[in-house]
């Protein structure tokens, strides 16, 4: 393996070590500050390593986006795990197969459907084992969930899991993923108030009829700045706070000082007639993911320590990078020059890789591997 970075094959996927563990033991202090229990998100990053920062070396109390990282983790030592996606008739037997590994898995139901899937396999439960079952609302945001315009549809599920002996209510989830869609912090705080108070009735509701449980909330966005509101959770699942990346930094989550990954690419050709340099790092090692919303009048990516320097196109495996103002200056990127590019969006960026280069300073210390499929 090599030792430093400039040593590495391009494009590749470079995680700092120090800024990871940093991340991670900031949003320890802000959910201790907050009394609620994180339950951090893996889907960003899909390691054992960073997932053992986020739980602050437990191993217990995460939450997954796929069955693959669920028996991922629960292959590596981990327990109590969320699958935060709707549970289907496709996939119940690896459903059941985790529920016999591991002493806690809670299954996110998002709809009717979902509790029928479940009651309809009550029979092949263990005898000591039961369904945990979070209750997905959709407060807004218009993905998935029980829409929280209609309690009373949420009422009739939540009496149907806890009529139940082998199903038991864990909790209400809810993602505020909308939290993306505003551009400044009091937008982003309306927002959150707005969907406390949605979340808020439908537990009011569940309450008069005596159903209780707890909820919990997540959004690196929110939960990175969260307003005193947010006391009415016991949880917090955020995920992209793990690497953070420059949507984060525009929705001010963080500072661009906190983004603990890059990809390293290298100029591989210049194109004068264009104005143009030609890098290595098509969207195979970056993804589209904010080319769309920000071109071409603003920036999709930071090209690192390059303010001058745009990132405006990809294909496949090559980029083409411009200057933002006048000629570019070849002489100060002949062919081999070595850039680095804070994407956008990280969840989506690091998935491009299969090896992820971990560092501190300029020297690689080891490497990660996420799990890939689903």
């Amino acid at each position: 393996m090599a030792r430093n970075i400039s040593d590495l094959n391009t494009p590749c996927f470079l995680v700092d070590f120090d800024k990871v563990r940093e991340n991670c033991q900031r949003m320890v202090k802000t959910c201790i500050d907050f009394g609620v229990k994180l339950r951090p998100h893996t889907k960003t990053h899909k390691t054992v390593e960073a997932a053992v920062l986020q739980t602050d070396g437990t191993k217990r109390c995460i939450t997954v986006s796929t069955l693959a990282e669920a028996e991922f983790y629960a292959e590596n030592g981990f327990d109590d795990i969320l699958v935060a996606r709707p549970v289907s008739e496709d996939k119940i037997h690896r459903y059941l197969a985790l529920v016999q590994k591991l002493e806690k898995l809670h299954i996110m139901v998002s709809g009717s459907d979902g509790l029928t899937t479940l009651e309809n396999h009550i029979p092949d439960l263990p005898e000591d084992k039961v369904w945990s079952v979070v209750l997905e609302l959709d407060a807004g945001y218009g993905r998935t969930g029980f829409s929280c315009d209609d309690p009373e549809v949420i009422l009739e599920a939540a009496k149907k899991v806890q009529q139940s002996p082998k199903m038991r209510l864990e909790k209400l989830y809810y993602h505020c993923g909308n939290s993306y869609h505003v551009n400044t912090e009091p937008e982003r705080e309306k927002l959150q108030a707005d969907h406390i108070k949605k979340v808020a009735k439908v537990q009011d509701r569940l309450s008069q009829a005596g159903v209780t449980c707890s909820s919990g909330v997540g959004s690196t966005p929110t939960c990175s700045k969260p307003i005193k509101d947010n006391l009415f959770f016991t949880e917090f699942h955020p995920g992209n706070y793990v690497f953070y990346d420059y949507q984060q930094y525009l929705l001010n989550s963080c500072a661009e000082s906190s983004i603990a990954c890059r990809v390293m690419t290298r100029v591989i050709a210049h194109k004068p007639e264009k104005n143009m340099i030609l890098v290595d790092c098509g969207f195979t090692a970056l993804s589209h993911d904010g080319k769309y919303q920000r071109l071409p009048d603003n920036d999709f990516c930071i090209i690192q320590g390059e303010s001058n320097l745009r990132l405006i196109d990809m294909s496949q495996e090559i980029g083409k990078i411009v200057a933002k103002e006048g000629d570019l200056n070849y002489k100060l990127y002949p062919v081999g020059t070595v850039l680095f590019i804070l994407p956008f969006h990280s969840c989506a960026t690091s998935q491009q890789h299969a090896v992820y280069y971990v560092h501190r300073g300029n020297e690689v210390i080891t490497t990660w591997k996420p799990v890939k499929g689903w």
